[in-house]
Formats: C-alpha cells, sequence, structure tokens
C-alpha cells in the first residue's frame, strides 16, 4: 500500500457503511474504523451530532472585526496579537490536489490554477517551466478547502470554485459553498445561495458552453445555476438503496452540451444523462439495452470523461463495491450505446478507487486517455477491435510512485486529476496531473513513455500534524505530513525539505539533550528511531502495534529520561522507557471509562509526570458513551503511577491539548477540539497538583473562552517569560490573549504573514523562544514574536494612511542610538514579508525625529506594513505594525508621473492596466487646456510627448479612463 492516506486503513465494516454512521448515528456499525472518523469526531458539535464549518464564517468575520480594530491602534511590538509569521515551506513538496483549471486566457498552458483541499487557491503563470513560480491568491477565504474549479466558456472572466472534500477520506475538510469570481480570479465572493447543507462537499463543478448554465455534484444530488450562481435549484436528487441520498461524484459535459452525471460514493448509482440542459435526467445503467452494468452488480464511484474533439465520445471508470477498478466502458454514440474496453492489467486503483481515480482524455485524439489511480496508465488506441468486435486495446503504465523522485517516470502516488493543455491543431501534447503529492507536468504527454517533472515549487499546501525543534540549530525541524512522510529542514536548505521517513507522517522528537536521537512516526503506535542525527536512511522501525492508538497517535517524549509516552487501547496509554535504546513498550491503565487518549503532554518541571486527555468511547453506541477526562499521571515511568482525575468535559467532547506553566504545575491551560456553541474550549486552573482520584475531580476550572469564535482550538502554549499571555492553534489561524487572568480574555488573531488555515501544533525553541506552527495545509510557519527585541531606538509613532499618490507612512523617533536605516516592509494578506525601501536613520540623536515614505505601487486589499530598523553593526529589530485597508474605489489612479520638472517628455504611471482609450490633459493653472492626447495602452505605462512650444511653469495633468479620473499638479521646465 503505497502513499498510506486513511482511505487505506480499515478496520471492521465497509466504508460504506460508515459513510452513512456519518449521516446517522445511530446505525453505525459497532465497530467503526477510528481511523476514518478520528477528525470528524475530535470537532463534531455534541449537541447537533454534526461538524458545523459554517460557523467558520462568523468566527472569520469576528477575526475582520478584530483586525480592523487593531489597524486603529499602534499596539507594542510585543503584543502577542502583533506577531508576523515568516513561512518555512517546504517548497518542494506539495499535498493533494484534486482541482487544476488550465485559464482559458493563456493558449500556452503555462497560466493555471490549483485548489489545495486544505491550503487554498493558487495560481502560476510559468507552470511549465521545471521550477514554476506559485501565489496563493487568497490566504483568507472562509474556506481553504477547494476540491473543483471551472471557468464559464460564455464568459471567461468568470470562474468558480468548490469547496469540501466528499469521499470520505479521513482528513476530508467539509465545505462552505461555491466561490465566484468576474473579474478572471482577481477577487472572490462566497455565492450566498450555496451556504448550506447541500453544499458542504462539492465534488464537481461543470459549466454549460452556449448557456453558462453552473452544474455540481455534491453528496445530496446535482444543482444548476441558470444565472451565474445567484439562484440554485436540485435537477437531481434520488435515493440509494437503503433510502439515503445518492452522493453525487461526478459531472462532466460534452462539447454539444449534453450533461453526464456519475452518481454514487459507496453507493450504487448510475451515469445519468441530460440532453435537455438538465430539465431531466435518465439513469443509463437501467436503461434497456445500453449495454451499461446493471445495479444489482453493487458498482460505487463512477469517474467520467468527454473527449474535446468527438463530443459523442466519453469515458466511464466504474469501481466495484470492494474498491477495485471493475471496468472502462466507452461510448461513441452520446451514451446511447456502450462497451468494456480493456483495463490496465491488474488493479490500477490499489484498493482505493473511492478515493483515488481520474481520467482525462487528449484533446486532440478521442482515443487517447489517461487513467490514474496508485499510478498513471495510458492507452492511445482506444478504438482498437478484434475482428469479433471485442476490445484490444492496450495499456502502458507511465509513471511509478516507488522509483526515484529524480527519475522521469516519477509521479506521487494516488491520482486525482489529468488536465490536458488545450490545442486547436496538431497533437495535442501537454498535460498536468493532480496528486496526493501535488502536479506533475509532461510535455510529452501523448506518448507511452512520457517523462514527467514535478511542478511544485513554492506549492507550499502541506499538511502537517506535527511539529518538532532542535534544541541549538534554528534552522532544523522535523514535521510530520499526511501522505507526505516526515520531512527534515536543516541549514543551508532553505525551504527544501528532505523525507526523514515516509508514509504518513505523525507526532516527531527531537531529544533536547541529546541531539542524536530523533524520533517520527508513521501511523497508530508505529515510530522510528535514528540515533546518528535523524538523516534520511538513518532510521529504524519500532512498530508497537498496527492497530493500538489512534490513527494520528497523540504521543510525548521526556529528553530527561528517554521515555516515549502514548496513546494505547481504550483507557490506556504506553510508556517506553528507554526509548533510545528500547524497542518494547507496556501499557497502562489510566481509569476505567477514561476513554480513548487524544493528547499527551510531558510535565516541563517534573519528571515522570504526564498530563494525559482523552475523548469519549467511540466504539460503544452514543448513549453508552462518557465524556472525555484530563488526568494527572504521577511516577508515569514506575511500575504503579499514581492518576489524578483534573477535569470530567462534557458530553462528547474531546481534550485536544494541556499547557502546563514553565515552573508551575500548577497552572494549567486545557483545550477542547469540538465546535459547541454552549461549551467553552478553553479552561484554566491553578490547581493542577491537588490531589484527588481516579474518579474524583481535584482541580476546579474557570473558562478563559472569552470572545474567541465557536471553532476548534487544537493546541495552547503559554508565553513562557509570562503565565497571562497565551497562543491558540486553532481552526483560523493563530488567536493570543494578554490577559487570561481577565474574566473575560480578549482573544486576538495573531496570524500575520500566515494565513486563514488549520493550524494543529505549536512548538518554542527553549533556547531562543522562537515560535513555530504546524499548520495542516500551508506548510510551517515561525515567528520570533516570544523574543525579547526592543527598537534600539525610542519610537514615538508609526501610522499608515491612504493618500492621492498611495499609501503615506509616518514616523518619529525620539532617540536613536548607532542607527544606520529603517527598511520598509509590506505584505498582503497571506503573503510574505517584502522590501519596499531603504530610508537613511540619523545615527546618534536626541532630538525628536521625523521620517516618511509613500507606498506608490498598491493596490486593493488589506496590506501590513513594519519597519525594520537596522543598526551600525547589523543587528536588526521590527517595528509594531500598521495596518491599511484600500478600496478599490480608494486606489489612486495615479501612482506615478516623471520626471517632475519634466521636459519633452512625461511619463505617467497607472494603478493597473485600463481597457479602451485614456486621455491626458494639461491645462493651465487658470484652467485653460494647452494640450490633450487620447491614447490606449496595454500596462500601466503611458508616454506624453510634449510640444515644444509648450511655455515652462506649472499645469494640472488629468488622466481619464475606464470611467475614472485623477489630476497631478506637474511643472514643465
Amino acid at each position: 500500500m503505497v502513499a498510506v492516506c486513511y482511505s487505506s486503513w480499515r478496520t471492521g465494516g465497509s466504508i460504506a457503511a460508515l459513510a452513512q454512521w456519518e449521516e446517522n448515528d445511530e446505525d453505525r456499525p459497532d465497530r467503526p474504523d477510528l481511523a476514518l472518523l478520528q477528525e470528524m469526531r475530535r470537532t463534531r458539535d455534541p449537541a447537533t451530532g454534526t461538524v458545523p464549518n459554517e460557523r467558520l464564517l462568523v468566527a472569520q468575520e469576528r477575526a475582520d472585526e478584530l483586525l480592523a480594530l487593531q489597524a486603529q491602534q499602534r499596539p507594542s511590538a510585543t503584543v502577542l496579537s502583533s506577531a508576523t509569521w515568516t513561512e518555512r515551506g517546504p517548497s518542494n513538496v506539495a499535498g493533494r490536489v484534486r482541482s487544476i483549471l488550465i485559464d482559458p486566457a493563456d493558449a500556452s498552458g503555462n497560466t493555471i490554477w490549483t485548489g489545495s483541499v486544505a491550503g487554498g487557491l493558487w495560481k502560476s503563470t510559468n507552470a511549465t517551466n521545471a521550477t514554476p513560480t506559485w501565489t496563493i491568491v487568497n490566504g483568507f477565504f472562509a474556506n481553504m478547502a477547494i476540491t473543483s474549479l471551472a471557468y464559464d466558456p460564455t464568459n471567461t472572466d468568470i470562474m468558480y470554485f468548490g469547496t469540501g472534500e466528499g469521499f470520505y477520506n479521513a482528513d476530508a475538510i467539509r465545505g462552505l459553498g461555491i466561490w465566484k469570481s468576474t473579474d478572471h480570479g482577481a477577487t472572490w465572493n462566497q455565492l450566498a445561495a450555496t451556504n448550506n447543507s447541500n453544499f458542504y462537499y462539492v465534488t464537481r463543478i461543470a459549466v454549460q458552453p452556449g448557456t453558462g448554465y453552473v452544474f455540481a455534484t455534491t453528496r445530496t444530488g446535482v444543482f444548476r445555476s441558470k444565472d451565474k450562481g445567484v439562484t440554485w435549484a436540485a435537477v437531481l436528487q434520488t435515493t440509494d438503496s437503503g433510502g439515503g441520498a445518492l452522493r453525487m461524484a461526478d459531472v462532466k459535459i460534452s462539447s454539444n452540451g449534453t450533461i453526464f452525471v456519475g452518481g454514487g460514493v459507496f453507493q450504487t448509482g448510475g451515469i445519468y444523462r441530460s440532453t435537455n440542459n438538465g430539465d431531466s435526467f435518465t439513469n443509463l445503467n437501467t436503461t434497456a439495452g445500453t449495454g451499461l452494468p446493471a445495479q444489482s452488480i453493487g458498482y460505487h464511484r463512477i469517474e467520467l470523461a468527454c473527449a474535446p474533439s468527438d463530443a459523442n465520445r466519453v469515458y466511464a471508470i466504474f469501481t466495484s463495491s470492494t474498491d477495485v477498478a471493475l471496468d472502462i466502458y466507452m461510448t461513441k454514440d452520446g451514451g446511447a450505446t456502450w462497451a468494456i474496453i480493456n483495463k490496465p492489467t491488474g488493479d490500477f486503483t490499489n484498493g482505493q478507487g473511492w478515493y483515488s481515480l481520474a481520467i482525462g482524455v487528449s484533446p486532440t485524439d478521442p482515443s487517447l486517455f489517461y487513467v490514474g489511480g496508485l499510478d498513471l496508465w495510458l492507452t492511445i488506441n482506444a478504438d482498437a477491435v478484434k475482428g469479433n468486435g471485442s476490445a484490444n486495446n492496450t495499456w502502458t503504465q507511465t509513471s511509478i510512485w516507488s522509483t526515484a523522485v529524480t527519475n522521469t517516470n516519477y509521479v506521487h502516488a494516488d491520482h486525482h486529476v489529468v488536465a490536458w493543455i488545450p490545442q486547436t491543431t496538431g497533437t495535442a501534447a501537454k498535460a498536468y496531473f493532480g496528486s496526493d503529492g501535488g502536479i506533475a507536468y509532461s510535455a510529452n504527454a501523448n506518448v507511452t513513455a512520457p517523462t514527467y517533472g514535478q511542478r511544485n515549487n513554492g506549492l507550499n499546501v502541506t499538511q502537517f500534524y506535527a511539529v518538532a525543534v532542535h534544541p541549538s540549530d534554528v534552522s532544523y525541524f522535523l514535521a510530520g505530513s499526511q501522505d507526505n512522510g516526515t520531512q527534515r529542514y536543516t541549514s543551508g536548505s532553505g525551504q527544501v525539505t528532505a523525507q526523514a521517513t515516509g508514509g504518513d507522517g505523525a507526532f516527531c522528537f527531537i531529544d533536547q539533550n541529546e541531539p542524536q536521537f530523533q524520533f517520527t512516526s508513521y501511523i497508530y503506535a508505529q515510530y522510528r528511531r535514528s540515533s546518528t542525527g535523524g538523516a534520511p536512511g538513518s532510521y529504524t522501525n519500532i512498530n508497537l502495534s498496527g492497530t493500538a492508538g489512534q490513527f494520528i497517535n497523540p504521543t510525548d517524549y521526556d529528553s530527561r529520561s528517554n521515555v516515549l509516552y502514548g496513546g494505547w487501547t481504550v483507557d490506556r496509554y504506553f510508556r517506553m522507557p528507554n526509548a533510545t535504546t528500547a524497542a518494547t513498550a507496556t501499557n497502562v491503565l489510566l481509569a476505567t471509562g477514561a476513554g480513548m487518549v487524544s493528547h499527551v503532554t510531558v510535565s516541563p518541571n517534573n519528571q515522570d509526570r504526564l498530563f494525559v486527555g482523552t475523548e469519549p468511547d467511540f466504539s460503544l453506541p452514543p448513549a453508552s458513551r462518557g465524556p472525555g477526562h484530563l488526568y494527572r499521571v504521577d511516577n508515569a515511568a514506575a511500575a504503579t503511577p499514581i492518576v489524578t482525575l483534573l477535569y470530567t468535559a462534557p458530553a462528547g467532547m474531546s481534550i485536544s491539548s494541556v499547557a502546563v506553566e514553565t515552573g508551575n504545575d500548577a497552572h494549567l491551560l486545557v483545550t477542547l477540539s469540538n465546535y459547541s456553541a454552549t461549551n467553552s474550549k478553553v479552561l484554566e486552573t491553578s490547581e493542577g497538583t491537588n490531589t484527588g482520584t481516579a474518579t474524583v475531580a481535584a482541580a476546579t476550572w474557570t473558562s478563559r473562552q472569552g470572545n474567541l469564535p465557536d471553532m476548534p482550538v487544537r493546541w495552547a502554549l503559554f508565553d513562557p517569560t509570562s503565565n497571562k499571555r497565551a497562543m491558540l492553534a486553532t481552526e483560523l489561524g493563530v488567536w493570543s490573549t494578554e490577559d487570561l487572568s481577565a474574566a473575560s480574555p480578549a482573544w486576538s488573531p495573531a496570524s500575520t504573514g500566515m494565513a486563514n488555515v488549520r493550524v494543529d501544533m505549536l512548538r518554542i525553541r527553549p533556547s531562543d523562544q522562537q515560535l513555530v506552527a504546524a499548520t495542516h495545509g500551508r506548510g510551517l510557519f515561525t515567528s520570533d514574536i516570544l523574543k525579547n527585541q526592543p527598537l534600539p531606538v525610542e519610537l514615538t509613532s508609526f501610522t499608515g494612511r491612504l493618500a492621492e499618490q498611495g499609501v503615506a507612512l509616518r514616523w518619529q523617533t525620539a532617540s536613536e542610538t548607532n542607527s544606520a536605516r529603517f527598511e520598509v516592509e509590506r505584505a498582503a494578506v497571506g503573503q510574505s514579508f517584502q522590501p519596499l525601501a531603504r530610508i537613511g536613520a540619523a545615527g546618534n540623536s536626541t532630538a525628536a525625529r521625523s521620517y516618511s515614505y509613500t507606498d506608490g505601487t498598491v493596490t486593493r486589499g488589506m496590506f501590513y506594513y513594519r519597519l525594520r530598523q537596522v543598526d551600525q553593526d547589523g543587528s536588526n529589530s521590527y517595528s509594531p505594525l500598521v495596518t491599511v485597508q484600500v478600496q478599490a474605489a480608494a486606489v489612486p489612479l495615479l501612482t506615478s508621473v516623471y520626471p517632475n520638472p519634466f521636459g519633452p517628455e512625461l511619463t505617467v504611471l497607472l494603478r493597473e492596466p485600463l481597457a479602451g482609450d485614456i486621455t491626458a490633459t494639461l491645462t493651465t493653472m487658470q484652467g485653460r487646456a494647452v494640450y490633450s492626447r487620447t491614447m490606449r495602452t496595454d500596462n500601466r505605462t503611458l508616454i506624453l510627448p510634449v510640444p515644444a512650444a509648450l511655455a515652462a511653469g506649472p499645469y494640472v495633468l488629468t488622466v481619464r479612463g475606464a470611467g475614472q479620473q485623477a489630476s497631478r499638479r506637474v511643472i514643465h521646465r
């Protein structure tokens, strides 16, 4: 089993039954698949039984309000909410991609858009290059789980993306509907009519040529919008054999407008066809004479592909009820009749047909197409038939996931999408392939031995679960990721990582006293250990159990005693003394009714003390499940540990983390990961060392929810220098508070430079207080907010406001000592800071000094500014942030006019290219026009040749175009 997705590991029951379990908790099988359900049960609201991700919209609105409020203030550089984050990649590893859209405005195919299932929307304008450049379009969408992309053939400036991964893999994130852009992807807005349960999982979007009608398949049916997304109506909803809504997997539209739908995800549906724009559909599998398999066979998922060059040619892959490839069908008459063609030898889906399945037909040859599952396979002769009429097409395996990454036939395993670059003449040869490892590209995809190259340079959508920091090497990290192993960051490699160990990566550790000992983990209680510094290939396996523990098993390591602790079976944890050399472990009883271990924290203050969080035992019927708990375990490595119950969670809720104050085990901060409108997700106690019993809680707890929105909280930590300050890893980035002791703590977003992304873990390196965040969709980020970095100048003010010529920044100092310069830096939402200008400083001064800079290159959006103050010895530090919101109408049309004074030529720099005629006029100061010129430009620059007879003196330059106007005072010399 290759990539080892959640999909690959099942215990008891069928995936279909598990899908039904999610929809009807009371009817679930007796032994649910804990791997598949781990994320869902930890975030579902116990009151509703659902995972209400729509509440993130409210949380995002609250975050926006707080950011706007912060923009009006000048917080200290040490305030936690002023934390700025630096992206650490990896730049060479990408996560799962289910959608690729080749930009219709770029015939070369260089410009493509892709959606990450957890990391948002990305764009590249040079994707065929060996090292393309990727840009995240917006890191702050209310939902980052983008699963489908499409554009409107009737107006290619209109684009859509759907959210929510609907194929029941365990780390699937539920969506929040469909977003639309009307300006070719520059800005996006959620379609209000899709913000409901019918659109929580959008498996595919397709737009009909000619009409512009939009079709979306979801877990509840097929929906159509005839007004470009404003309103939607169900056009195909039916039930499966069990009476539940038939989950639709795919929709494709042929070049003549015929609509084909693949129905059923772990259900037996069929191929549905509409020839009247979706007004009605016919199930071709139940229509006599089509040649398609009868529903009694019990097939599950169906993936479709229409041949772009032949409107009547359609292909369909059927997977069986055991999740292997059943058959591939082809129609050459628009769906009236179908025939089985040969499929690749064996099961090319590797038993994961419900999860990883792709098909893509050449734009110029209807008989040439790819199928993808575990690897990629190509047939170039789908039309070949024997004399008796049976198929005789042949297949070639063109990619091998297990070969070296540097080989030309390497493509990451588990394929989800094939996107050919359209070509109207000649033979199409170029295609992109989306998998669990990002995007691959081939320039000769039409031959049986194509060469592939990875196109993930900077496409940072890696889904990390955990991170470990090196005690002294500030560039060294280990990070466990979904389906991309545990990645190793080292000095000198920047954001390029190497895979320390493979498969799914989970919790990882570096011994803080003897860093040559390093640990990674695989699924369940399976660990890897290196005793030689963690280089790839240096790890040995310590497989305690392939079934005990959680899929991503909560684990912690005590560097003082070299003991590894982790989750085991219900009510139990394991301990491995001498973990640097041992290969066995002992399981220990917490308490009867404790539940499954959901979190483990080793006390930073007392050796052999643990804090263990649990969640309900979901193997029991709902009425019999106990709550989650928090226990303190003393003498944890001894034969008879002492277990004390500290907290009992509300019914159905899971403990996600425990933060312990440095130097004080009595002071604890506990978080819960479930949505809940009534229960606090953050609680504090100062009685963590009180005595009690395993069944009677010994501590009292106070809610510290404050103004924190209702969303999952996954990790917490105290500021090591202040027990009143704390930071949280949440579903919407990092949040912080300056005062936990307040009756209602004020929490604020602390995610500048990061993204609107789920954060699973926060770690601090004790030696330098560097903070690192492991995000599940955008890789690693680091921040220096916890470092003691006061400005070496006395900064009395730093402000920014929108002015006619751009964003005007002003700052003042009361004194300076050995100051060399100020470097002005700017970051857009979801982007890293970039330098704009260098302003010389005073050196040494005790007098008040004023500085200014105007950013004339700003466009619409929200921008963050900061000063990097550099001393004469090269040391540097940062100022507080200034935030400026720029509305489209407020952006100055003219960003620059030069030279000024001007001579025979005047150059005008516009905010952005304008379509149509642009008129520039010079008038005297009395208002008399003396010069006017109308022209067009494809870029932002206008060059005005000035008549030689124009008199010297001041003038007013007025530029008009696209319904906009701006003026600037200029002088002719």
